[in-house]
């Protein structure tokens, strides 16, 4: 009888025990949780959750928790789609320019192979053989980092080796321009419409290895096609004033005289 009522007082001990614990955790739940912040809450969920970076934050929460405290403007996110950011505006007042931005690579391709890559097939890799497998050390090297990191399918390696974007998926987020080992990736505003497909400072001698490189030769920021001055030749290559453009048919009239058509359409992935 004593042994039966040891047995039936050892599962009665352990539910007791079972629910003092759960009483404790309940307890310690209850003051020991963090409250979320409905501000920041609702400033994440306006974003598009993809931990980037390109805000210049860790990830999306923390971007939020910025917004909220006042420490960083709306419109930082270059992924955020117009509706998010108007509503954002709605509640938070900020300075930050919610203008939507689109990767381009400045490279149109044509270079010649210096060698045969046969290894790894990233581009950081290719990159580390002396700067890659072809004669222009500033080529794309179309082995598809860029499109590796792409959450959106906005960025590809066409047949002809190079990357190409499409504007109508890109969002801006800059994951491809971290990716490119060559940095010829970069974010420009979309209302830009128009810019150098070439990153070589190389002059003249391009033309030896690329049949699509710029070789400065001027025209587009000569007077005569660019009477404002919103071109400069700077480190063999092209590059607008900002402060000078206006509008994107300033760029049009100037790129639409170059040799070697260098000059690209943003609307456009030809």
């Amino acid at each position: 009888m004593i042994a039966m009522d040891g047995i039936l007082a050892a599962p009665v001990l352990l539910g007791a025990a079972g629910g003092l614990f759960a009483l404790f955790l309940a307890v310690a739940d209850i003051f020991l949780a963090v409250k979320e912040d409905p501000q920041e809450a609702m400033v994440a969920s306006a974003l598009p959750g993809l931990n980037c970076g390109a805000c210049g934050f860790a990830s999306c929460a923390a971007y939020a928790k910025a917004v909220v405290s006042g420490d960083a403007e709306i419109g930082k996110c270059s992924s955020a789609d117009e509706e998010s950011i108007k509503f954002l505006k709605t509640i938070f007042s900020s300075s930050g320019s919610s203008e939507k931005k689109t990767a381009v690579v400045r490279c149109a391709g044509g270079s010649v192979l210096k060698f045969a890559y046969k290894g790894v097939a990233s581009c950081q890799a290719a990159e580390l053989l002396g700067g890659g497998h072809l004669e222009c050390f500033y080529g794309c090297l179309g082995l598809g980092d860029c499109e590796t990191v792409c959450p959106f399918g906005a960025i590809k390696v066409g047949p002809e080796g190079t990357a190409k974007v499409d504007y109508a998926k890109c969002t801006g987020c800059g994951l491809c321009v971290k990716a490119c080992p060559k940095g010829i990736i970069e974010l420009l505003p979309v209302s830009r419409k128009y810019y150098v497909a070439c990153s070589s400072p190389d002059k003249t001698e391009v033309r030896a290895y690329c049949k699509n490189g710029c070789f400065a030769c001027g025209i587009c920021a000569g007077k005569k096609f660019n009477p404002d001055g919103v071109l400069i030749m700077k480190d063999n290559l092209p590059v607008v004033l900002e402060d000078k453009l206006k509008d994107s048919s300033q760029l049009l009239t100037a790129g639409s005289k170059c040799p070697v058509k260098a000059w690209k359409e943003i609307s456009s992935c030809k």
